[in-house]
């Protein structure tokens, strides 16, 4: 199972520091930072770029076919494997700090993206997205008729 943390961006005037701990001490009891072996996921970046967004995130380690990127209206949700191989047969660990783990993160996107039209790419353990605005979302200016 995934460990998901939600940010919601559309407001974050709403964050809590309470509501922060609380889900840490939730976490904590739970035996980790996430179930399953799972951790919060990758640090992101998320600022605007002319009518959309732009987004970077830290995944070092993470080929491109060990990433999922989902789109779903303004929820967006990367999901990924780092794996880590061990020492060979015959060897042993002397020190062992990074571990095999799956994260998943999901951000609340401050409007709907065009799913089809998000580019993403990975270099050198940097994911970056073009995340435009969907057409749906973009603001109309409304012809007033005269009678």
């Amino acid at each position: 199972m995934y460990g998901i943390r939600h940010l919601h961006l559309r407001n974050p005037g709403s964050w809590s520091p309470f509501e922060e701990l609380e889900r840490l001490q939730a976490s904590l009891e739970r035996g980790g930072v996430a179930l399953g072996g799972a951790s919060a996921g990758p640090a992101i970046d998320v600022w605007n770029e002319g009518d959309g967004l732009r987004l970077r995130a830290l995944v070092p380690g993470v080929k491109p076919e060990d990433l999922e990127i989902t789109v779903e209206g303004d929820a967006l949700t990367i999901r990924g494997t780092t794996a880590v191989a061990g020492p060979q047969s015959g060897d042993r660990w002397l020190l062992r700090e990074r571990a095999s783990a799956k994260f998943a993160r999901t951000l609340q996107l401050p409007f709907a993206v065009e799913a089809d039209a998000v580019k993403a790419r990975v270099a050198n353990g940097v994911l970056e997205m073009e995340l435009p605005r969907s057409a749906a979302e973009k603001p109309r200016r409304i012809p007033i008729q005269t009678t």
